[in-house]
């Protein structure tokens, strides 16, 4: 059965992935971008113009789609911006650019379309990371803007259930993107306390250079949109990164926190 679907952040990455599969599939899909044009001619899908931080975008997109189609079963919540930096040498205006698209972004999306995904006994499915269930250094800021949409979808999970709205995230691990040139790093990294950041960050990017393809994670979109009483987390990753997410559950904080900076080549330094 086709759906109509809506995937923010639809023009690069994951999104544009999880977009294009979906078309494939045959379902009606609207991809979102805030610099997107109005035309399906290069992608296949159609592309809105939607600014997650913008509630005003996010209803003309949401509006345009059930002028178009009727109706709406599925919203893919995955546009967000990634982030490098020690919290201390972060800006406020820097934490802020994070939040206000990675979580604020998810919220506004989530509050336009829900009227629509009730009619329709619909979905939602969050995309978050490994990176929200446990914390990565000099990532703290996007880690946290993470667990923040955990934390949104297990509650959404529970109030949206007597309607019949299904919510769903989606944990990738590592992923082959352009995060590593779209990603924010803090402007003013003081090297020398902390001198093992640019260290730490050429191992983040060459993670991501080596990381698993972003189809993984569409498969994975469809397979929640085609079960009728999906899992609330699915985990898309390699044996490794799955593994971590069992250590984090099984071993006390302290001690999965030091294998973790151990990993990073941190360590704690003499007094």
């Amino acid at each position: 059965m086709s759906n109509v679907i809506v995937v923010t952040g639809g023009s690069s990455g994951i999104g544009k992935a999880i977009a294009e599969y979906l078309h494939s599939k045959g379902h009606k899909v609207y991809g979102t971008s805030r610099q997107a044009a109005l035309s399906s001619k290069e992608t296949g899908f159609q592309m809105l113009r939607m600014d997650v931080t913008d509630e005003a975008s996010i209803q003309e997109g949401i509006d345009f789609v059930i002028q178009q189609e009727g109706k709406l079963d599925v919203l893919v919540n995955n546009a967000g911006l990634g982030m490098t930096g020690p919290l201390e040498n972060s800006s406020a205006n820097e934490l802020d650019l994070i939040f206000q698209t990675n979580v604020y972004g998810v919220m506004n999306v989530c509050r336009k379309a829900i009227p629509f995904l009730r009619e329709a006994k619909g979905k939602i499915i969050n995309i978050t990371s490994i990176g929200g269930r446990f914390a990565l250094p000099y990532r703290g800021v996007y880690c946290a803007s993470k667990f923040a949409v955990e934390g949104l979808s297990e509650a959404l999970s529970m109030e949206l259930l007597p309607q019949g709205i299904d919510v769903s995230i989606i944990q990738p691990g590592d992923v082959k993107t352009h995060i590593n040139k779209n990603r924010h790093t803090a402007e003013q990294v003081d090297l020398k306390t902390y001198p093992n950041f640019n260290e730490v960050l050429e191992q983040v990017n060459q993670e991501v250079n080596d990381a698993q393809d972003p189809i993984l994670v569409a498969k994975t979109v469809e397979k929640i949109i085609h079960t009728s009483s999906p899992k609330l987390r699915y985990r898309v990753g390699t044996f490794t990164q799955k593994l971590s997410l069992v250590l984090h559950w099984m071993l006390p904080g302290k001690i999965f926190a030091k294998l973790i900076a151990r990993y990073y080549g941190l360590r704690k330094s003499n007094p």
